[in-house]
């Protein structure tokens, strides 16, 4: 950081960062590369454990054009299933959240567990040929990282806890696992989905678009980034006299290290979560792409396990401060979009400043595999050197 303070030439030993083709934002073909190779094969974040609190608990994941059931069982298990009925497909789950200790398809009225298995079939004998025993809920992989959950589609990735190894150690001191929900937020962009992820992936923005909203709390010249192996990062920027805009009088476990008041400690997540880290709690945010040229920011807002008056007048004011914060990014991504929809824009360039948004663009290609991505749309992959290893 006092490198940083005092820098005032482009590092020599950075590399050149060539520019990123504009129709890797607004081209079908490439959302398509993106289903297949990076949402149907990668790790993402569905939840916090404490969104299901006890047996039956649940909620729904339902972006990319799925619905995915996550509950806890009577074991105490977190399980994940695809919201399908095995008889005809009806989804069994319709509200967001809730409680069941058993999944009724509101169709046909057939039964499974919370573990699954299809227990009951009304009018069984006119199934003669139905084994219940093949015919369970279909799962989707499902493991949990300090509290987080996260899902994959597909069954041969590597396990989560090795995908994320690599920023691991970042999050030491602070015990993500012992926090809760305190509220959720769905927020629609007119832009597509790395463009509004972009927007947290660098701090040179913040004088001018957050000037009277975050810039007071940060010491933007002092922003460091580390590059990560699978894509992730990690932030630390300063804060201005240890303050931030989560109230200093809210409630804060002892056991969260002191580098969390010193520095705003930010966490991209690859391949589409971002959260930075304070004493108070923080936004957990993940982008969700919702066509080539339309996204969805999903926002918990993330505090400690406690229950007074205090906290939930904090976190109901968080809300609006969070959506304030957000209604200075927002006012900018559709003119973006357009720009680069309409082709006046061919390229994005990017900085020193920038460069974790550069190592993304990479990380994505190397997902989807390069050679499936047409060259005019690829990205040189330039930033290896730079990776923490």
């Amino acid at each position: 950081m006092e490198a940083q303070l005092v820098r005032s030439e482009h590092p020599a030993d950075f590399p050149y960062l060539p520019p990123v083709p504009s129709s890797r934002y607004t081209d079908p073909g490439f959302a398509q590369l993106e289903h297949d190779g990076l949402w149907m094969k990668n790790w993402l974040l569905a939840g916090h454990i404490s969104e299901l609190p006890e047996a039956g608990s649940y909620f729904l994941f339902q972006q990319l054009d799925q619905s995915v059931i996550i509950s806890r069982a009577k074991d105490g298990a977190i399980r994940a299933f695809h919201n399908s009925c095995r008889h005809r497909g009806s989804a069994l789950l319709l509200e967001q959240k809730g409680k069941a200790m058993r999944f009724v398809c509101p169709y046909h009225a057939w039964g499974y567990s919370l573990e699954g298995e299809l227990k009951s079939v009304p009018d069984l004998h006119d199934f003669t040929c139905l084994n219940k025993a093949d015919n369970g809920l279909k799962s989707v992989r499902c493991e949990i990282n300090r509290g987080m959950i996260f899902i994959n589609f597909d069954e041969a990735a590597e396990p989560l806890d090795d995908f994320l190894a690599p920023q691991s150690a970042q999050k030491e001191g602070y015990p993500i696992e012992n926090m809760v929900v305190k509220d959720r937020l769905l927020v629609e962009m007119d832009c597509n989905w790395k463009l509004a992820l972009h927007n947290f992936l660098e701090i040179y923005h913040v004088a001018t678009v957050h000037a009277k909203t975050l810039a007071p709390y940060l010491n933007s010249q002092s922003f460091v980034i580390a590059l990560f192996a699978n894509g992730h990062m990690r932030f630390a920027t300063r804060k201005k006299k240890g303050d931030s805009i989560f109230d200093q009088q809210l409630y804060k476990p002892d056991n969260v290290a002191d580098v969390f008041s010193e520095c705003t400690i930010a966490l991209p997540t690859f391949p589409n979560t971002f959260f930075a880290l304070d004493p108070g709690g923080f936004s957990l945010q993940s982008f969700w792409p919702a066509g080539p040229d339309k996204s969805i920011m999903e926002v918990r807002l993330m505090g400690w396990d406690v229950d007074t008056e205090a906290d939930a007048q904090h976190w109901q004011a968080m809300n609006g401060i969070v959506r304030n914060i957000l209604s200075e990014d927002l006012c900018l991504f559709r003119s973006i979009q357009r720009s680069l929809t309409q082709g006046t824009i061919p390229h994005l360039t990017f900085g020193y400043q920038e460069r974790a948004l550069y190592w993304f663009e990479e990380e994505l290609d190397r997902r989807i595999g390069i050679t499936s991505i047409p060259e005019s749309q690829r990205v040189t992959q330039v930033l290896s050197e730079q990776m923490v290893r």
